[in-house]
């Protein structure tokens, strides 16, 4: 991660949780998609919805402190990496 100085993980954790919330999204239009169709997928619908309720815990739960799911978060190719 790019440090910008005094607040850099202020910062980031504003971005993390921006992110999240951007990460929605996909799964927000792939709902409305699969329940226009004349027949929909009821698992796949509530697969999204659980992924959507994950990416809500994630971003509700997060706090200031919990920088190393917030690095995780920029880290997309290795999300399971400890540092």
């Amino acid at each position: 991660m790019l440090n910008l100085g005094i607040n850099n993980d202020g910062i980031a954790f504003e971005v993390a949780l921006e992110s999240l919330g951007q990460s929605r999204q996909p799964f927000m239009n792939a709902i409305n998609e699969e329940q226009a169709k004349a027949h929909p997928s009821q698992a796949l619908i509530q697969y999204y919805k659980m992924r959507l309720a994950a990416l809500d815990g994630l971003q509700d739960g997060i706090t200031p402190q919990d920088m190393n799911a917030v690095r995780r978060i920029f880290d997309k190719q290795a999300p399971f990496r400890i540092n």
